[in-house]
């Protein structure tokens, strides 16, 4: 399978909130987008590409996660080598995001969701370099950003990812898999199967491929996968 990202529903939709974002950071008004939903879904996956895309920075929550943690590690992506105090670290991150224009992007943020310090701190980022903000997380993170009216009130885009469908699982298909064409029949039980979870279809297109491959098929469908176990099994 190919190592790229689909361009499902919910990637095209996180592609063209944060094409609003962007333009919102030039008109001065508010540019922090929400990417939310249950695991699986590919929040992170999107998040990712978009990242890569926009040339922005990305860092990743911790459970064990301080606000000096957190300010420590977003600096180490912007270029600070050595530990300094907080004040300074985020005196550092606020210039070089400035300066760089790049966005920011803060995957499982479900981790600091409850602490306010991490949250105030994130809006007086935002408040000073004037760039968009992604956060992502799983379905209660609005809920809980929400209790924090000034970070809240300036979300201007949220997308909430779906579980795949026939068109997903698809484009999935059709962009991702490169040795073997999926039957449309086949492709519906995987979908079922997997209950929607785009990471288990990932799975499932890949174990499909290679059995294809394994038995020199150049399409399969249903009836020539039989009974076979999309993922692997959890004794």
């Amino acid at each position: 399978m190919k190592i790229a990202v689909a361009k499902t529903k919910n990637v095209l939709a996180a592609f063209d909130a944060y094409q609003h974002l962007h333009e919102a950071s030039l008109n001065q008004t508010p540019c922090i987008g929400m990417f939310t939903g249950l695991a699986g879904l590919g929040k992170s996956t999107a998040g990712g590409y978009l990242f890569t895309q926009a040339d922005g920075i990305l860092v990743r929550c911790l459970k064990s996660d301080t606000l000096g943690t957190f300010l420590e590690r977003l600096a180490q992506e912007l270029g600070l080598e050595q530990r300094q105090r907080k004040a300074d670290m985020l005196k550092f991150i606020v210039h070089e995001l400035a300066y760089t224009g790049k966005p920011l992007f803060i995957d499982e943020c479900d981790y600091i969701a409850d602490n306010h310090d991490v949250l105030e701190t994130i809006r007086d980022i935002y408040d000073m370099a004037n760039l968009p903000i992604i956060l992502i997380g799983y379905n209660q993170l609005p809920k809980k950003v929400k209790r924090l009216e000034q970070l809240y009130s300036r979300i201007s885009q949220h997308i909430e990812f779906q579980p795949a469908d026939m068109d997903d699982i698809t484009t999935m298909a059709n962009e991702l898999v490169t040795d073997t064409k999926i039957a449309t029949d086949l492709l519906a039980e995987l979908l079922q199967e997997s209950k929607g979870n785009f990471r288990r279809i990932h799975t499932g297109l890949n174990t499909i491929e290679a059995f294809a491959r394994t038995n020199g098929l150049e399409s399969i469908n249903a009836s020539q996968w039989g009974n076979q176990p999309f993922f692997p099994s959890v004794n």
